[in-house]
């Protein structure tokens, strides 16, 4: 099964959420929560313990897809 990624493209940049396995519908709700207003934003955790914080505002004013991992 191919690994997928979160890439969401706005003016600041291109960010990429890397869904770990099994994980993936997980995030697929978080993102429709953020873009409902109901979740402020999505808090994912490096392997090495960063923390990255993905704010609601950020991801309704971005184009998201859901790739494989290249």
């Amino acid at each position: 099964m191919e690994s997928k990624v979160i890439k969401i493209i706005h003016v600041t940049g291109t960010y990429i959420i890397e869904a770990p396995h099994g994980k993936l519908n997980e995030l697929k709700s978080q993102l429709d929560k953020c873009l409902n207003d109901e979740q402020g934003a999505i808090v994912v955790k490096g392997e090495d313990g960063d923390q990255f914080v993905y704010p609601s505002d950020l991801l309704k004013n971005s184009f998201i897809t859901i790739v494989d991992k290249e």
